[in-house]
């Protein structure tokens, strides 16, 4: 169920039975679940110059503060580590989906955003040689979707004229934003000569809301306006740890990296839910005045235990370098326990707002290839298999649904750029390819909206969407009161 009930819902799908050439609003109900798919995935994220270029393939060889995420044994294995700092890349979005309404149509829609971001530096701790340490701030996840679109249709543009419509007004808000942002701590120290352990301590600040805001009002020949508004509203915070436990070995003609990534600790967290329903004419029914806040909810958050397992091999003046990732399921549960609501029609509504992960294992490679004392080439490949059984987004609580609105896909991600040696600056240049493919059946049942009396012939087969990302890096990195610095 969710929060609108079947009587209502029987009212709003009869009003919109009427705005069949509104293919506006069609096309962003359907869009928009896809624009949700980058959430829950594993490899979608990396961070430092030279991890990007290698699309994150560096456990058993990472040699900058990226080890603070990849392998923090690595700080006690490698020489004094520079401070970093990645100011923002940016990227380039595209999704574009098929036979939506079964007529080989093709929809699409783009964007462009900032990249997530990494800051760390090393510091000690009394004179001791043998421990080595590191600060890191990082944006982990920033995802955002956002649409705000409003239209009118007049009396010469609908179809159906025998509901006496004049003009339709409509308005859509919808928006689902993730923000995770890392601040940790990392310790590193030599057990052997070439044999090391290290922990990194992050303290994630999580916050994921969504809103859903439809408005939608007629004027008929008599003048009379009939009026419908549904909004809703969720909100989780989550404060915990994470844990990151490295071992690192340097061998006579390869480096070995282990990571395990431990099981998200949740130490403070909260939810909340407010809904607003309003319907004033459309018939002979009764007016709908509904207003309810939720606070104070029970939340939950859940990542799983995660294992990175690396190796980078010299090869002449090159290096290769080998990933293989596994992530554990998580059982489903509920992202918000919402109570059941009586909106006051005699029928109790349970709504469900749950999510679930499967197990994924993801490999990778990637390679520096010298090409003179100045040049270095990087080249590089990931999967990024989907986790997601089930995710949790505003969709799940707005609209009657038959059929899962949750569409995953499996990503797979390439990466080519240089390293430029300068007398006193190294430049950084290139850029990450992300694509992915999938099938799925048409979530919404609505009518076809093309106003063509002979439209092509109908297609049974499934809808299929595209996505695919491009991002652009430049990054700098010279010394600064005796430090070196990276620019991103």
């Amino acid at each position: 169920m969710d929060l609108i009930s079947k009587k209502r819902t029987f009212k709003i799908l009869k009003f919109i039975s009427m705005m069949k050439q509104n293919y506006l609003f069609i096309v962003l109900l359907i869009l928009t679940p896809f624009m949700l798919i980058a959430q829950g995935y594993y490899n979608q994220e990396n961070f430092g110059n030279r991890s990007l270029l290698l699309s994150g393939n560096v456990t058993g060889s990472v040699d900058d503060l990226g080890l603070t995420y990849y392998n923090p044994a690595r700080i006690a294995l490698i020489d004094d580590p520079i401070f970093s700092i990645n100011a923002k890349a940016y990227q380039v979005s595209s999704l574009k989906l098929k036979n939506v309404f079964g007529r080989d149509r093709e929809l699409s829609d783009s964007k462009f955003e900032g990249v997530p971001s990494l800051l760390a530096g090393t510091f000690k701790l009394g004179k001791s040689e043998k421990h080595k340490f590191a600060y890191a701030f990082l944006s982990k996840q920033r995802n955002s979707l956002s649409i705000d679109a409003r239209n009118e249709r007049t009396e010469g543009d609908l179809i159906d004229e025998s509901e006496d419509i004049e003009r339709i007004a409509s308005s859509l808000e919808l928006n689902n934003t993730v923000r995770d942002e890392w601040f940790g701590f990392t310790w590193g120290t030599k057990l052997k000569e070439n044999f090391s352990i290290g922990v990194s301590t992050f303290v994630s600040v999580f916050n994921y809301k969504g809103k859903y805001d439809l408005r939608l009002a007629t004027l008929d020949e008599v003048d009379d306006v009939d009026f419908y508004n549904n909004e809703i509203r969720f909100g989780q915070t989550s404060y915990g740890i994470f844990w990151k436990v490295g071992l690192a070995w340097k061998l006579k003609k390869f480096d070995i990296g282990l990571n395990v990534d431990m099981p998200y600790l949740e130490l403070v967290k909260s939810g909340k839910v407010s809904y607003a329903e309003f319907l004033s004419g459309f018939g002979n029914g009764d007016d709908i005045y509904d207003f309810g806040q939720l606070n104070g909810l029970e939340s939950n958050r859940k990542q799983p235990l995660g294992i990175s397992f690396g190796v980078g091999i010299p090869w002449k003046k090159n290096t290769i370098h080998l990933k293989a990732d596994w992530h554990a399921a998580v059982s489903e549960y509920d992202r918000l326990v919402i109570p059941i609501i009586d909106d006051g029609t005699g029928e109790p509504e349970e709504i469900i707002f749950k999510e679930e992960l499967r197990s994924v294992l993801n490999f990778g490679v990637g390679a520096e290839f010298y090409l003179s004392e100045k040049f270095d080439l990087f080249a590089s490949f990931t999967t990024d298999f989907t986790p997601l059984v089930s995710n949790a987004t505003i969709f799940d609580l707005v609209g009657e649904r038959d059929t899962d609105v949750n569409i995953s896909a499996d990503y797979f991600h390439y990466g080519l750029g240089f390293d430029i040696k300068l007398n006193r600056v190294n430049i950084t240049v290139g850029g990450t390819y992300s694509s992915a493919t999938t099938d799925f059946e048409r979530p919404v049942d609505f009518p076809d909206p093309d106003p063509d009396p002979n439209p092509p012939p109908f297609n049974e087969d499934p809808s299929s969407a595209s996505f695919s990302r491009y991002r652009f890096i430049v990054g700098l990195e010279f010394p600064i009161f005796g430090y070196d610095v990276n620019f991103k």
